[in-house]
């Protein structure tokens, strides 16, 4: 990449491409996708965790957290929900959107899941302080200095 526009293009289409594997995943339909499913952990008298998918799609999830559950409960167990007719996507896009924008404000989040947007966003820097990026005898000679110190 030769110049700082081209480096910007490169920038935006690598955070649409992660934009959209996130959509994918948010919008897959599964059970942990649906809004009305909840998942519930409990211990048996023998210590052993056991976890649930609950259904709860005619109930008030506040009293599910507080502990009270009605007579019916729905338990959703299946690994496509193609077949409910009351499923419903947790998240909207601009959820999705927001829950991206807010991995990439975070710099740990940011730096473990989208290195590459972290270079990327590394090269504009140094384009607008007026610092070439690196050129690869540069970048090796950066390599080996760091292996003797």
């Amino acid at each position: 990449m030769r110049t700082s526009g081209a480096v910007y293009r490169k920038l935006k289409e690598a955070k649409y491409y992660h934009w959209r594997m996130l959509c994918r995943k948010l919008f897959r339909r599964t059970p942990a996708n649906c809004k009305y499913c909840h998942p519930y952990a409990f211990t048996n008298s023998e210590g052993k965790k056991y976890a649930l998918r609950l259904c709860l799609i005619h109930q008030d999830i506040e009293n599910v957290k507080k502990g009270i559950f009605p007579n019916l409960v729905d338990i959703c167990n299946e690994p496509e929900i193609s077949h409910c007719d009351g499923y419903a996507y947790r998240y909207t896009k601009e959820e999705a959107k927001k829950i991206f924008e807010d991995e990439l404000n975070n710099t740990k989040i940011k730096e473990e899941k989208y290195p590459d947007i972290c270079a990327l966003e590394w090269v504009l820097e140094r384009y607008a302080v007026g610092i070439p990026p690196l050129k690869k005898i540069q970048m090796a000679y950066y390599h080996i200095k760091g292996l003797f110190t």
